[in-house]
């Protein structure tokens, strides 16, 4: 049994088959579903990805220095429904750094023991 993380904003950095990188977003999980909602942006597309726990394969932290600042992105490897292989980056964020570290490992934590245990061990 874990503890669900709580619904917080993150930032989309790419990964998908879809134009626009560095989005602000919703990033919560439901039943046993990870759910990305993030908006349309300048000339990309409206994104609402749900993805099954059971569907992972893996997650890993990479370090990027490309937007002004070091920052740790969560990189989830899922299979869609025609068994194509994605990874896809995100860094869940808030203001305070020692907060978003605590979140982006509170986060790292739980969906690497959701792709180790089976789903219906989430509980909220």
């Amino acid at each position: 049994m874990m503890k669900v993380p709580k619904t917080c904003h993150a930032y989309y950095y790419g990964g998908l088959p879809i134009k626009g990188a560095r989005r602000k977003g919703r990033l919560r999980i439901e039943e046993e579903s990870l759910l990305f909602d993030f908006p349309e942006g300048k000339g990309s597309a409206k994104i609402n990805l749900r993805i099954p726990l059971s569907k992972m394969e893996k997650i890993f932290l990479t370090r990027d220095n490309n937007y002004g600042s070091d920052t740790d992105l969560l990189n989830l490897t899922f299979r869609d429904e025609q068994e194509k292989r994605f990874t896809l980056r995100f860094a869940p964020i808030t203001i305070v750094p020692r907060r978003r570290i605590a979140l982006q490992k509170e986060w790292l934590g739980c969906l690497t023991q959701a792709i180790q245990e089976r789903p219906s061990a989430l509980r909220e």
